[in-house]
């Protein structure tokens, strides 16, 4: 790394765009709804299978069909351009015929986890004066109660097994898992075979309206209040478009395994609307059950799958998978979270001693950018423990109090990009503090990560900015040093640090360290405790040596799959 180099600055010399062509950077972004780009990339291939779910094949052109009943039952249901909807689903099909038929109708689509509280709930249909709730079976009992004295005039209640015709009704799992204790639906509910039903007048689609909101996604929560995410028919179809010229081997008719809820922008955005404006085949489940990832690779040989690192661990220790051929695989992606180098390098041997070409495709964003940003799918920038190089017409930088740092330096984290969202659903106060103007006048994401990026563009994630460690003392420690650390020790499968409350002062927090050993080392507790502290002692400097080790079976996991800090956090606080 030469002097002249580590004086050059990302933003500037944009070191990424040597692995794109003229022909790339100049790609314009579509300027049309997301209906009209999945209808403009598939009407010529109607008989193309667009969905599988089950083992029923729906094609493209049946699925505009469905989308478009849909769209005339909403229609006379009164929805309106601008109207939010919630909707509180799993992933079915339709679940996708409602987020088509919306956007034809100009209306947002407010997408909720199932598994949302009642109170926030509430919030939600209060905030926004919903007057109409999609709901899964299985929660609407949650949320007949939060539309209790408010403006919600209809609630429609959709089921798993609505899709499926009555001989294929077997899978009784999923009435048991997914529906619930069935009960009286209340005044103004209707079950989604007569919400169809009612739609028989021709619909008057709403025109393009540029930079208008179309859904909102909520953010994960693990480090604060959930906020509302409004992003714009442009955001999300630029997601596309540069997805597909990022070096992904994507074709018409591949496969695509979705296992990521539609809740969430890598859901909805990634596993949902990418591969459909593609002409993929989209398995759809509604239910995912990360133990049984092997089992799903082999019965459906998707080309293209894409989870966070945890659903990886499934797959490196089957025994279904040990002597199978993984060559169908094209595109292992992952995202979601952070992938420990030394985890990225047992997949990627895994991957390669069964057939796999490519080699673990890492990616970053966050909900405010689409869910990706940057992307390693090209072997050449695919470099051990970076999340690769920014997307065709992103930018990724590092800052510093508002001042842009040259390579290798770290700081901040910060992107823009025609994926970067509108801003929160009435907050402009989160707004303001997450996309920021900088002296030159640009607006950038403030990711709250701390990284930095090489000479080539690639990106590094060292942490997390909000799960920096604040020391009485004013010391700051970065959970990843000691981690790093930690994982180094051959007994130990897995670590996160958090900070506790240092109970000797009045403020500051003080780390603690959460360890899952390797199976067969569980009797040795004791031993290994004594290991680690001597490890940490040896080679963390004295302000960051953890005051507590804590012994667990498994790291809590949000919903989504992320390491769930906030359970952690108040555990730790307890110690």
């Amino acid at each position: 790394m030469t002097k002249q180099k580590l004086k050059g600055y990302p933003s500037i010399d944009k070191p990424w765009l040597k692995y794109y062509s003229k022909e790339t950077q100049n790609v314009r972004m579509p300027e049309c709804t997301i209906y009209t780009y999945l209808w403009e990339n598939n009407k010529k291939n109607l008989e193309d299978v667009a969905i599988c779910y089950y083992g029923k094949k729906i094609t493209y052109g049946k699925l505009f069909k469905k989308i478009d009943k849909v769209s005339k039952a909403f229609y006379h249901l009164g929805v309106k351009p601008s109207d939010v909807i919630i909707m509180a689903s799993v992933t079915t099909p339709e679940m996708i015929y409602t987020f088509y038929a919306l956007n034809r109708l100009g209306a947002v689509l407010n997408m909720v986890d199932p598994r949302t509280s009642v109170d926030r709930i509430q919030e939600y249909i209060r905030e926004a004066n919903v007057k109409i709730v999609l709901s899964i079976d299985a929660a609407y009992q949650k949320i007949e109660q939060a539309a209790a004295g408010t403006s919600v005039r209809n609630i429609i209640v959709l089921s798993p097994l609505d899709s499926l015709p009555t001989i294929k009704k077997v899978p009784l799992r999923i009435t048991n898992k997914l529906k619930g204790n069935s009960h009286q639906l209340k005044d103004g509910s209707i079950i989604w075979k007569q919400f169809i039903e009612g739609g028989d007048k021709e619909i008057h689609e709403a025109p393009y309206v540029k930079n208008a909101c179309c859904a909102i996604i909520h953010t994960g929560g693990t480090t604060g209040t959930p906020k509302g995410v409004m992003l714009s028919n442009e955001n999300i179809n630029s997601s596309v478009v540069q997805g597909n010229v990022s070096g992904f081997n994507f074709q018409r008719r591949h496969k695509w395994l979705n296992i990521m809820p539609p809740f969430i922008a890598y859901g909805i955005v990634n596993g949902l609307h990418m591969p459909l404006c593609d002409g993929m085949t989209l398995v759809v489940l509604p239910q995912f059950d990360p133990k049984k990832y092997d089992k799903l690779l082999l019965k459906y040989k998707p080309n293209h799958i894409a989870g966070v690192p945890s659903h990886y661990n499934t797959v490196i220790h089957s025994k279904k998978l040990a002597h199978k051929d993984l060559s169908f695989l094209l595109s292992p992606i992952v995202g979601g979270d952070g992938t420990e180098v030394g985890f990225e390098k047992q997949v990627n041997d895994f991957l390669n001693e069964h057939n796999c070409q490519a080699n673990l495709i890492k990616g970053y964003g966050m909900t405010e950018v689409c869910a990706c940003v940057s992307v390693a799918a090209q072997k050449r920038c695919n470099k051990l423990g970076s999340v690769g190089i920014p997307l065709s017409h992103s930018q990724v930088s590092v800052f510093e109090n508002g001042k842009e740092l040259p390579y290798g330096n770290k700081g901040e984290i910060c992107m823009r990009g025609p994926s970067v969202m509108i801003g929160y659903y009435k907050n402009e106060k989160e707004t303001s503090t997450i996309l920021q103007k900088h002296e030159d006048g640009s607006v950038w994401v403030h990711s709250g990560d701390l990284g930095y990026i090489d000479e080539d563009g690639c990106v590094f994630i060292e942490g997390r900015l909000k799960r920096m460690i604040v020391r009485a003392d004013g010391f700051k420690v970065f959970p990843k040093l000691i981690e790093d650390i930690v994982l180094t020790h051959e007994k130990v499968k897995a670590c996160c640090v958090v900070g506790a409350p240092d109970k000797e002062h009045s403020q500051g927090e003080l780390p603690v360290a959460f360890i899952v050993l390797v199976s067969e080392f569980l009797d040795k507790e004791a031993e290994i405790l004594k290991a680690l502290r001597k490890l940490c002692f040896d080679n963390l400097p004295e302000y960051a040596q953890p005051i507590g080790f804590r012994f667990c079976e498994v790291l809590p996991l949000t919903a989504i799959g992320k390491i769930d800090f906030c359970t952690l956090k108040r555990i730790a606080a307890e110690i």
